[in-house]
C-alpha cells in the first residue's frame, strides 16, 4: 500500500510554500523569489563535463560587475540525430548550488520563449534601454539553481532542421521536455542529486502537469520531486470565464453587460451569437489596457511596440513603495529584452548557433497557428487528478494573481475546487513580514494509498 499525501495550495496575490530549499513569493500575477537571510555568493567546488565547460558563459554583455554566480547557455538534442534542439539558460544558485535545488521554467504562449521570464520575470537581471543589465532583487537563483528553455522547437533560438514537419501538440512537447530533462542532467550530472522541479504560467498550465506525468511514468528521474504553475490555462471555459469575470469584478464594464452574460450562462456554452457579442462589446471597452496586467500602465511608445501586451513586473513590494507604482517599474521592459537577445554579441556569448536566422521574439506565431487545437481546448483536470491520486508523493503549488484576466484567478479557483479534493487548511491570509495581508492560500489533502 502506498501513501501519497500531497498538498495543492492555491493563494491570490502572493504565494508561500515550504519546500525544502526553496521559498516563493508571488506579487500580483508575475513571479519573484525572496529568501529572509541571503548567505554571499556561494560557487560551489563542481566538477563540470566537458560539454557544460563549452557552453559556460564567460563574457555576456552588460552584465554587472557584481554578479559571480556561473552561467550556461546553449543547446541540447531531443532527438538522436540532433535534428531538433532546444535552447537553454541555466544560471546556478546565488547561495549554494550543490544543494539547493533545481528548477525548470518555461514560459506559456503556446509558442513563447522561457528566456522572457529569465529577463522579464525571476531571472538574477534585465535588460534597459541601453543594453546594460540590472541585477533583480527578487531572483529565484539567489536560493535555487535555474534553467530557462525555449520550446516547443521553433521557439526563440532552438531549431528544428525540417520545422515545416515538426507536430506541435503537448504529447510532442512533454516527450521533447522530457528528454531535454534527461539530456541536461547528462550534462548536468552534478545536479542530478538536487531535487527537481518544473514550473511555468498560462498555457504552462498544459505543458507541466503533461510533463510531469511524462517524468513520473518512465520513473527514470528520481530527483523529480513535483511542480508549480502561475495563473494556469486548464480549460478553455474555465478561462473564458474568469477573464470577463475579473473585468466586471475589477468594475472595469458596466453591471447590466456582465448580468447579462451571466443570464445567459455564456462560460458554459459556445461562444456565438450574443454571447459571443458581449464579450466583444466587453474586450472593445477594455483594448486600452494590458489584460496580463490590468492594473498597470501600457507601454505606449509606438517605436518600442511589439505588438503584443507586455507582461508587467512589480518591481518590489506595495506595502514598502511610497505610491503605487514604483520607480523602477519598467512599461517597455519586454521590448528592451527583444533588443537584447538580438545583439550580436550576446548571441556570440550565450553560444547561439551562427546559422540561426531571423529575429528573436518573445513568441512565435507560427509555432501558435500550427499548435493543436484540441490539445489547447482539452482538459487538465484528469492530468492532476492521475499526478495527484497516483502515489506519486509530489508538490504541487498552483498560485495565481488578481491582475491577469488573460489565464484569471476566478477560473483558477473553479478549476481547483471543481476537483472535489478535501481541505487541509482552510481559506486565510498570509502577511509580509511587517504584518501587511499579502494574500490568501487554502491548502487541499491528496488521495490515500
Amino acid at each position: 500500500m502506498r501513501w501519497n499525501r500531497m498538498c495543492v495550495r492555491i493563494v491570490l496575490n502572493n504565494v508561500l510554500i515550504n519546500v525544502p530549499g526553496i521559498h516563493l513569493k508571488n506579487w500580483d500575477r508575475m513571479l519573484f523569489l525572496s529568501a529572509a537571510i541571503l548567505c554571499g555568493s556561494i560557487v560551489g567546488a563542481i566538477g563540470y563535463t566537458p560539454a557544460a565547460l563549452k557552453d559556460q558563459i564567460k563574457n555576456l554583455p552588460g552584465i554587472p560587475s557584481n554578479y559571480e554566480s556561473n552561467m550556461f547557455s546553449g543547446y541540447i538534442p531531443v532527438t538522436e540525430d540532433g535534428s531538433k534542439q532546444l535552447f537553454y539558460w541555466y544560471v546556478e544558485s546565488q547561495r549554494n548550488p550543490d544543494i539547493d535545488p533545481l528548477v525548470l521554467w518555461t514560459n506559456g504562449g503556446p509558442g513563447c520563449s522561457g528566456l522572457s521570464g529569465f529577463l522579464t520575470e525571476q531571472g538574477p537581471f534585465r535588460p534597459t534601454a541601453g543594453l546594460l543589465l540590472t541585477l533583480n532583487t527578487y531572483s529565484w537563483n539567489r536560493i535555487s539553481n535555474m534553467v530557462f528553455i525555449e520550446q516547443p522547437v521553433g521557439v526563440g533560438f532552438s531549431f528544428a532542421k525540417n520545422l515545416s514537419q515538426v507536430e506541435f501538440s503537448d504529447r510532442s512537447a512533454a516527450t521533447d521536455n522530457y528528454l531535454f530533462v534527461k539530456g541536461f542532467l547528462e550534462r548536468f550530472p552534478n545536479l542530478k542529486k538536487n531535487d527537481f522541479y518544473i514550473s511555468s504560467e498560462s498555457y504552462g498550465g498544459h505543458y507541466i502537469p503533461t510533463l510531469a506525468k511524462e517524468l513520473v511514468v518512465r520513473g527514470d528521474v528520481n530527483n523529480f520531486k513535483g511542480l508549480l504553475v502561475g495563473n494556469p490555462l486548464t480549460y478553455m471555459p474555465y478561462r473564458d470565464y474568469g477573464q470577463f469575470s475579473t473585468l466586471a469584478n475589477h468594475q472595469l464594464v458596466p453591471k447590466p453587460l456582465w448580468d447579462r452574460y451571466v443570464e445567459l450562462q455564456c462560460h458554459y456554452k459556445n461562444h456565438s451569437g450574443e454571447c459571443g457579442d458581449i464579450e466583444g462589446e466587453m474586450m472593445t471597452i477594455t483594448k486600452g489596457l494590458d489584460p496580463y496586467a490590468l492594473d498597470f500602465p501600457v507601454c505606449l511608445d509606438k517605436a518600442l511596440s511589439s505588438g503584443r501586451d507586455e507582461r508587467m513586473v512589480f518591481a518590489r513590494s506595495i506595502s514598502a513603495a511610497s505610491h503605487y507604482f514604483p520607480e523602477s517599474y519598467t512599461k517597455c521592459e519586454e521590448n528592451f529584452t527583444e533588443a537584447f537577445l538580438n545583439n550580436p554579441q550576446v548571441k556570440q556569448a550565450l553560444h547561439v548557433r551562427p546559422d540561426h536566422s531571423g529575429v528573436w521574439g518573445v513568441c512565435n506565431s507560427v509555432v501558435e497557428a500550427r499548435y493543436n487545437k484540441e490539445d489547447v481546448n482539452r482538459e487538465m483536470m484528469s492530468i492532476y487528478k492521475f499526478l495527484i491520486d497516483g502515489g506519486y508523493n509530489l508538490k504541487i503549488l498552483i498560485y495565481s494573481g488578481d491582475n491577469d484576466s488573460i489565464c484569471a484567478t476566478a477560473g483558477t479557483q473553479q478549476f481547483i475546487w471543481d476537483m472535489g479534493y478535501d481541505v487541509l487548511e482552510k481559506w486565510s491570509s498570509w502577511k509580509t513580514k511587517d504584518g501587511q495581508v499579502a494574500g490568501f492560500r487554502v491548502s487541499f489533502q491528496g488521495k490515500f494509498f
